[in-house]
């Protein structure tokens, strides 16, 4: 067994274990394609990532289905786009190929069929709209859709967001959640 199956088969059981809360397990990972998960951070089904990158997802992250997570493009500066050209006739690439990360901050909501584009942060408690492509990065809290996607509006005030980012609540250990119930049941409308 090749050292490139048995990573893939190392991140599939590692990403069966960290995603266990998923209601339907399927997802792609392609082979050069990095990903680790947070506490508690789950899928809905179908979840795909590909390219070369890392996708990184913080804690108590909630991702809808059909949701694809591209780590890297096409080099369209070069007469051809496809890799696979270079390649059979060359032997080798006349570029880098064009990667990036992606990472998801805690308490993140993505909706169904949301697609993320390489190089983007998205930022703690935001959430994406059901079919938003998001291009760039997403502020903390701030609740984005639409292709490309733009900002809506923020969950909460501007104090409100420091607050939240200052106590990290998805940082405590589960006791200390339990003993701060009351902070979790407590609209921060009222």
């Amino acid at each position: 067994m090749g050292i490139k199956l048995k990573i893939k088969k190392w991140i599939s059981r590692k990403l069966s274990t960290i995603l266990a809360y998923s209601h339907t397990p399927p997802y792609t990972i392609s082979s050069n394609s990095k990903v680790e998960a947070g506490v508690e951070s789950y899928h809905n089904g179908n979840l795909i990532v590909k390219g070369k990158g890392l996708f990184k997802i913080g804690n108590y992250c909630a991702l809808g289905q059909d949701i694809k997570i591209i780590l890297s493009n096409h080099v369209y500066n070069y007469p051809s786009l496809q890799y696979n050209f270079y390649r059979k006739r060359f032997n080798e690439l006349p570029y880098k190929m064009d990667k990036g990360n992606i990472t998801i901050g805690s308490d993140v909501w993505i909706g169904d069929n949301a697609i993320l584009l390489p190089n983007i942060t998205v930022g703690n408690g935001a959430i994406i709209g059901a079919g938003a492509v998001v291009t760039k990065d997403v502020p903390d809290f701030a609740i984005v859709g639409g292709n490309p996607a733009k900002i809506i509006k923020y969950r909460f005030s501007e104090a409100q967001i420091i607050e939240i980012n200052n106590k990290k609540w998805w940082n405590w250990d589960n006791e200390k959640i339990i003993k701060n119930r009351d902070y979790f049941f407590k609209s921060l409308d009222e």
